[in-house]
């Protein structure tokens, strides 16, 4: 089992998850993704520093001081074989 979803029954895992689902689809901020989770800034900035250190997130630049976080290959292939199964 991955990293990222051991102990996905907590509150932090189930967070990760989510994250790496909207950076699945398109780069975000961490303001963004705050926003669309209706979580502190703080929580988000540190499962993102999570999913980076899992090699699942990667930081892009897409504006000069704007950072943006985006799904790795790993990542997209982990969120999508989740997807796929059964629950």
């Amino acid at each position: 089992m991955s990293a990222a979803v051991q102990g996905a029954e907590g509150p932090a895992a189930i967070l990760r998850l989510r994250l790496l689902g909207h950076i699945t689809k398109s780069p975000m901020t961490v303001t963004e993704l705050a926003s669309a989770e209706g979580k502190h800034l703080s929580h988000v900035s540190r499962a993102l520093s999570e999913l980076r250190a899992l090699g699942l997130a990667e930081t892009v630049l897409s504006e000069p001081r704007e950072r943006k976080y985006r799904a790795t290959d790993e990542g997209v292939a982990l969120y999508t074989s989740l997807n796929r199964s059964p629950r």
